[in-house]
């Protein structure tokens, strides 16, 4: 009996001591263990949203479809997104468009890991933290126009490596650090569109190397730094437009030999003077549209655009002057290859046959301009471009043919000989110049005659002779 007690005394101990190694091992793994991470399901997720003024949480709104590989949150009225939001694997674009969210922190989203596009836009975001984007390591696409953002820090978009379009459009952004842009090595396009910038820096965009496509319109931007675009030697469209530039940033963007499109359309040019777009070798399209003080274009001024093909060059009401030319380049003389023209609704009286070398391959739009119909006109009437341009450009003078479509009128009409109003004036003045010349002499034919004529001479007679004495037969001197 005592051996068999001892035996299960023995027994229990070791059950017991094998209790506490294993309770003590436990109790080390779970200690070492990561905490467990719960997040959002972003196709199950609960969200908060306001609809007409009343808040209330929704469940399963967004949309995940797993044929087009997107998750589709837009105009659900959404007003905060919940924290740590996580997206299904193999969906590839979220889109969030159209709600009121209005701030989004380093915790909104947890993994991201899959998504190339993320649609923000058309929110009321006025705040992004530090790293708010870091969840989305493949990220090709971010959307953050017509938000509220006046403000992003330096690291906003840090880990979006990978990112290729930035739209922040459309927003109130007062100032761009250039530190902003440092994460963002691959960028090929930025928008920063109707953001009151006011100024740039000379390094902005010194860590964009690859940009192809940026557009600064709308932006307030008085003056261009000169070597601002020395460090996006990439770049092939530059929208300037509707900016307050009063001239041409030539020496800004001569380094800017590959750029195919330029848009500087709205702002208050009143000149373009020879050699403005010195450099730009690689221009395609150029766009000068509602300049509302440009007055003249000068010789010289496109000249270095040998690639040039379409200029849009309308709807500027002051502009009554191109110089014969405007097209050709200095160094040699030889004319911009154009293929569309645009001179929609200038003040345009003429065009000058010398300007191109014109051909059936080439386009003229000139309707509204109020051309004077004159010999100097003749061969828009005769020429045979690609569009026909004659059976809109109408005269809008001289009398007889204002009104009148360049379609309408005839080879002999066109002269620069002198109209019937002319005639007359011209014989007046003649008729007043000759009444005025015969007035004139014989007014000096009669002063002379008057200065001709001599009074009597009345002789004094000595008082020691007497009349009867005077001899009159004497000489001059009566005496």
């Amino acid at each position: 009996m005592n051996k068999r007690k001892l035996s299960f005394c023995l027994l229990e101990a070791l059950i017991f001591g094998l209790s506490i190694i294993h309770s003590a091992c436990g109790q080390n793994v779970s200690e070492t263990a990561p905490p467990t991470v719960i997040t959002a399901d972003v196709c199950n997720m609960s969200l908060i949203t306001s609809i007409e003024g009343n808040v209330e949480t929704i469940l399963k709104k967004c949309v995940c479809n797993a044929l087009n590989k997107d998750v589709d949150c837009n105009e659900l009225g959404i007003t905060e997104l919940p924290n740590l939001i996580s997206f299904p694997k193999g969906i590839h674009i979220a889109s969030f468009e159209g709600n009121k969210i209005s701030s989004l922190n380093a915790q909104t989203f947890y993994n991201g890991r899959d998504i190339f596009e993320l649609d923000l836009s058309l929110n009321r975001i006025d705040f992004v933290s530090v790293k708010a984007f870091e969840a989305f390591k493949s990220l090709r696409r971010l959307d953050l126009s017509h938000n509220r953002l006046w403000n992003l820090p330096s690291n906003a978009f840090q880990g979006l490596a990978n990112l290729r379009r930035l739209d922040l459009s459309f927003n109130d952004l007062l100032t761009v650090f250039p530190e902003l842009f440092t994460h963002l090595a691959e960028l090929r396009e930025l928008n920063l569109r109707s953001n009151p910038l006011q100024e740039l820096d000379s390094k902005h965009f010194a860590d964009l190397k690859k940009l192809e496509v940026l557009n600064l319109e709308s932006t307030l931007l008085k003056v261009i730094p000169d070597h601002i675009f020395t460090f996006t030697p990439r770049l092939k469209t530059l929208n300037l437009a509707n900016n307050q530039l009063t001239y041409v940033p030539t020496d800004a963007l001569e380094v800017l030999d590959h750029v195919k499109s330029l848009d500087l359309s709205g702002n208050p040019i009143e000149v373009i003077p020879p050699g403005a777009f010195r450099g730009m070798s690689g221009v395609v399209n150029l766009y000068l549209d509602r300049m509302t003080s440009l007055k003249k274009i000068e010789k010289y001024a496109f000249g270095d655009m040998i690639h040039l093909q379409e200029l849009h060059c309308s709807y500027n009401f002051l502009l009554s002057e191109i110089h014969e030319l405007a097209f050709v380049r200095k160094i040699n003389n030889e004319k911009v290859p154009l293929s569309q023209l645009f001179l929609r609704q200038n003040d345009l009286k003429s065009i000058p046959k010398s300007l191109l070398n014109w051909n059936e391959d080439m386009e003229l739009h000139i309707r509204d301009n109020a051309l004077y119909c004159d010999c100097n006109m003749e061969w828009m009437v005769n020429i045979k471009l690609k569009n026909n341009f004659q059976t809109h450009a109408r005269c809008g003078g001289p009398a007889d043919f204002e009104g009148m479509y360049l379609t309408d009128l005839k080879d002999n009409e066109l002269t620069c000989g002198l109209q019937l109003s002319d005639v007359v004036l011209i014989v007046c003045a003649v008729a007043t110049a000759v009444l005025i010349l015969v007035l004139v002499v014989a007014f000096l034919l009669w002063r002379r005659s008057y200065a001709g004529y001599r009074k009597p001479y009345f002789y004094a007679i000595p008082k020691n002779k007497h009349i009867n004495d005077i001899d009159y037969t004497g000489g001059d001197d009566g005496i």
